[in-house]
C-alpha cells in the first residue's frame, strides 16, 4: 500500500511555548509533517524560500516583520502557497487584515487539535471555507460599499459567490449549480480576476465590502 507524502508545515510564532505546543500537536498526525519553525515574519519568508512547505501557520503579531507583511511577501513570491493565520485575536480587524493580505484561512489558537488538523487538510486541498462565524465577524464592521468603479459579475458568478459565502465546498457548489468542476474553476478564475483577489476567502470579503453580494441578516 502506497503512503501519501505528508503535508509539510512551517510554523511561525514568536512565542517558543506556543510553537512547541503546535508542533507537538501536529506531530501526532501521520499525514502531516512540520519541516520548520520561525520566530518572526522575516524568518518565515527565508525558511519558506528554503524549505518550500505546503502550508504555513502564521501568527500576525510578531517582531521584525509582522505576519500580515510576511503573508503579502510570500503570496507574491509563491502564489500556490497556503497560509493559515493562527491567532489569539478574534476581532474583525485582524480577520480582515489576514484575508486581505492573502491568507486562505483564519484559525483561533483555542481551536482543538482535530479542528486545526481539519483546517490544514482543507487548506492543502484548496477547499478552505469561510465559516458562518468568520463571515459574520468579517462583515460586522465593514464600511458601506465604496464609490469605486462598479464590478460587473454575471448572474452565474454571483450564484457561485453566494454559495461560497454560505460555506460550501467546490464539489457542493458544482452539484448545486449542475456544472462540472472544470466549469466551476473557470467561473472562479473570472471572479478572482474581476475582484482582483487571490482566493475564495478574499473574493467573499470583497463581494461583501463592495455590496455585490449583500450579507444575510441573522
Amino acid at each position: 500500500m502506497l503512503r501519501r507524502t505528508p503535508i509539510s508545515i512551517l510554523v511561525a510564532d514568536d512565542h517558543p511555548l506556543i510553537r512547541e505546543g503546535i508542533i507537538a500537536s501536529l506531530g501526532r498526525a501521520e499525514d502531516i509533517k512540520v519541516v520548520g519553525e520561525a520566530r518572526n515574519g522575516e524568518e518565515a519568508v527565508m525558511l519558506v524560500t528554503d524549505l518550500r512547505p505546503d502550508v504555513v501557520l502564521m501568527d500576525l503579531d510578531m517582531p521584525t516583520m509582522d505576519g500580515a507583511t510576511a503573508i503579502r511577501v510570500l503570496t507574491e513570491r509563491f502564489p500556490g502557497l497556503k497560509i493559515l493565520v493562527l491567532s489569539a485575536y478574534e476581532d474583525n480587524q485582524h480577520v480582515y487584515t489576514a484575508m486581505q493580505a492573502g491568507a486562505v484561512g483564519y484559525v483561533i489558537k483555542s481551536t482543538n487539535q482535530a479542528g486545526l488538523l481539519n483546517v490544514i487538510r482543507s487548506a492543502h486541498n484548496g477547499e478552505i471555507l469561510i465559516s458562518p462565524y468568520l463571515a459574520r465577524l468579517t462583515i460586522k464592521n465593514l464600511e458601506a460599499p465604496s464609490s469605486h468603479p462598479e464590478i460587473h459579475l454575471t448572474s452565474r458568478e454571483k450564484e457561485v459567490l453566494h454559495l461560497i459565502m454560505g460555506g460550501h465546498e467546490n464539489d457542493a457548489i458544482a452539484e448545486a449549480l449542475a456544472m462540472s468542476r472544470d466549469t466551476l474553476k473557470t467561473h472562479l478564475k473570472h471572479i478572482f480576476e474581476k475582484l482582483q483577489v487571490k482566493n475564495r476567502t478574499q473574493a467573499a470579503v470583497k463581494a461583501m465590502e463592495k455590496g455585490i453580494i449583500p450579507a444575510k441578516k441573522n
